[in-house]
């Protein structure tokens, strides 16, 4: 099923979301604004935005609510792009040059900042202390997991605990926060919230362990990024993790990271990782995520957007890019 079809139950709804978004570039400096629309027009398919709608389906769907803290999801993933853009010197985001390439590090940084700030106004628009304090959380953690990312780059003494927690931080808690949110502010009973908060947590996991194995399974032109480039940059994902564990001694990554990644180690490594059980190994552990996401949904009352993160959960796990 195609994500379009998925995310029917608030077809009608992601259009206002858009709408809000481009209300963030009315400021009142037209180079500003320019460079605000550049950073919205590499944003994605809308499945965080989407997710919070959906989680707001279930009780008191209150658009009033739900469109600002959709808004705010979705602005708050594209600053932390800008940021992440700005770390890596990425050229590119979804084909469109990102503001660091345009505009260089400190421009694009405080842009980053701007977007971060503009999120917070928008999930406080609906007066919700408990949305504030999670948004607050959900912003540590987003930081926190991308500092543990950059702080142990070519260090090879990682295991799994030090990768889903990582993960954890960078992508499941804005995944949790879209979900979680949306069920607060329709007033959803507490089994209902800590349901959804679940489901976005594992799905949020699956994404972006699936999101590593495209790494090493995609073609560079629809990534547009070489094969294999996170662990070139020194970044231990889920493969990798369970090469290092199953060849302990003497391992490719271990010499390539100690050289900083200079010589053919690493490129070896991939080769390795690419033609052994590895992928399929990291694709179960993957598709074990999206069955806990999906068993989350349990107490939920059966509805059309209840069908829907069945489906979303599953077009994660499927998804080439």
């Amino acid at each position: 099923m195609k994500l379009e079809e998925i995310l029917s139950p608030v077809q009608n709804e992601l259009p206002l979301v858009t709408e809000s978004l481009g209300q963030v570039a009315d400021v009142d400096f037209p180079q500003f604004a320019d460079v605000i629309r550049q950073a919205l027009g590499a944003r994605g398919k809308g499945v965080r935005p989407a997710l919070t709608l959906m989680a707001g389906k279930f009780n008191d769907y209150n658009l009033e609510h739900l469109i600002p803290m959709a808004t705010a999801v979705e602005l708050l993933h594209t600053a932390s792009l800008v940021h992440d853009d700005t770390i890596d010197k990425s050229p590119l985001r979804r084909g469109i040059p990102t503001l660091y390439s345009t505009l260089g590090d400190n421009a694009a940084i405080m842009a980053g900042d701007y977007l971060f700030a503009k999120s917070a106004e928008l999930a406080a628009m609906p007066g919700n202390l408990r949305v504030v304090r999670l948004f607050a959380k959900t912003l540590m953690d987003l930081a926190k997991g991308e500092l543990e990312e950059t702080l142990s780059v070519f260090n090879w003494q990682q295991n799994r605990e030090d990768y889903f927690r990582r993960i954890d931080g960078k992508t499941a808690a804005l995944f949790a926060m879209a979900a979680e949110s949306g069920a607060i502010l329709s007033n959803s009973p507490e089994e209902e919230i800590q349901a959804l908060k679940n489901y976005g947590h594992y799905v949020g996991l699956a994404f972006q362990v699936v999101d590593d194995l495209l790494d090493f399974t995609g073609d560079e032109e629809t990534m547009g990024k070489p094969v294999g480039n996170d662990l070139l940059l020194g970044v231990l994902t889920l493969p990798s993790l369970l090469y290092v564990e199953q060849n302990p001694d003497g391992n490719l990554i271990k010499k390539g990271f100690e050289s900083n990644g200079e010589g053919p180690d690493l490129k070896q490594a991939i080769a390795e990782i690419k033609g052994s059980s590895l992928i399929d190994e990291s694709f179960a552990i993957a598709r074990n995520l999206v069955e806990k996401a999906q068993s989350s949904l349990q107490p939920l009352p059966d509805n059309d957007s209840k069908k829907a993160l069945l489906g979303l959960a599953d077009f994660v796990f499927i998804r080439k890019k």
